[in-house]
């Protein structure tokens, strides 16, 4: 259980420092506590797993799975931090599925929902086309006709081809351990993402951009000016494991948003409550187990996006509630870190609540 290790975690909690966004300098301008840079990647490769009672970050690199079914019910997620997306063709049978012409692919929604995820519905042998995402380098891995042909609580049966037929596979997959199943489609295999014990994950999302496509009408290009989507880090919660989280946010009255100048986006870590807040501050805020309680309001790339500027909100403290009731009081300091400055590095001041 996570109480036992508490006395670990005070004896090996990393004490580092933080950078400011526009300061190379990674230790410039942060006040010292137990903090901790979990490094993502400049274009978001890696998944990193936190888990604050021991100060342990696990990464995962993000190409290792595309496909996670619920162990305990009947989702289906998509990697969406390496831009995995789902549509549905016209066809039912699966050998009739050869193109993905007019098919417009859907994403999970970024707030972690199951009920809304691209494959919210799916039903046992129905075709369905997998656009298996990107790599490291951006690069498109192509597309895959997947279909579930059978499904239970111990094994999930996964029948998948290339969409002109080639490279057919039938495999069944244990659902022995953990929350969900990570299956990839391009390895043919199930793979080890989520470790045994963590608060949240800081992760790519895909986030969409510009208008969606029924928008436009008949003039609609989806992927060129409409329904275009890109990479975001976000911090999502472990709500399977009862994590919640409380946000103090001294400055929730103002608008967030890209503008450099606005009212929001002047405010500093000066306004922040994290040394006071208390553990009954979780109880008068009001815990959330949304996936994306955290999510991505820690940060804001600021206009215009091409100079990639940052906004860190380190004014806002996450108070989150682990699965054994111990309370720690979270704030993000930096999104960039290293010697060239890079983004994808989110660092994290964190403290046991102990009154």
């Amino acid at each position: 259980m996570k109480t036992q290790k508490l006395l670990y975690a005070a004896l090996v909690a990393i004490l580092m420092v933080g950078c400011d966004d526009d300061d190379p300098d990674p230790n410039a301008g942060l006040e010292l506590g137990t903090t901790l840079t979990a490094s993502m990647g400049s274009d978001l490769s890696s998944q990193v797993y936190v888990d604050l009672s021991t100060a342990t970050l696990t990464t995962v690199a993000v190409n290792t799975w595309e496909l996670a079914f619920e162990n305990e019910g009947n989702s289906i997620r998509l990697n969406t931090a390496k831009r995995v997306a789902a549509a549905t063709p016209a066809a039912t049978n699966f050998a009739d599925v050869t193109t993905d012409d007019g098919l417009v692919y859907a994403y999970d929604t970024e707030d972690g929902n199951l009920s809304t995820t691209a494959l919210a519905g799916w039903q046992l042998n129905t075709p369905y086309i997998i656009d298996l995402g990107v790599d490291e380098n951006g690069n498109a891995l192509g597309k895959k006709k997947v279909m579930i042909t059978a499904s239970s609580s111990s094994s999930v049966t996964i029948q998948f081809a290339d969409l002109d037929g080639s490279n057919e596979t039938t495999t069944t997959a244990d659902r022995s351990t953990g929350d969900f199943t990570f299956f990839s489609l391009i390895d043919d295999q199930t793979v080890t993402v989520e470790p045994e014990s963590w608060d949240f994950v800081l992760t790519g999302v895909s986030v969409r951009t510009g208008a969606p496509c029924f928008v436009l009408g008949p003039g609609a290009m989806p992927g060129i000016n409409c329904d275009v989507y890109r990479l975001a880090a976000s911090a999502m919660i472990n709500n399977y494991s009862s994590v919640e989280v409380a946000k103090d946010d001294p400055h929730a009255s103002l608008e967030q948003n890209d503008d450099p100048n606005s009212e929001k986006n002047q405010q500093g870590i000066e306004s922040s409550n994290f040394e006071t807040l208390s553990r009954a501050d979780f109880t008068s805020i009001g815990g959330s187990d949304d996936g994306d309680a955290i999510g991505r309001s820690w940060l804001q790339i600021l206009q215009p996006h091409s100079a990639g500027v940052y906004k860190v909100y380190d004014f806002i403290t996450y108070i989150v509630q682990d699965e054994d009731e111990n309370y720690y009081k979270v704030r993000f300091l930096a999104y960039k870190g290293g010697d060239n400055a890079e983004n994808g590095n989110p660092t994290f001041e964190y403290e046991l609540i102990t009154e």
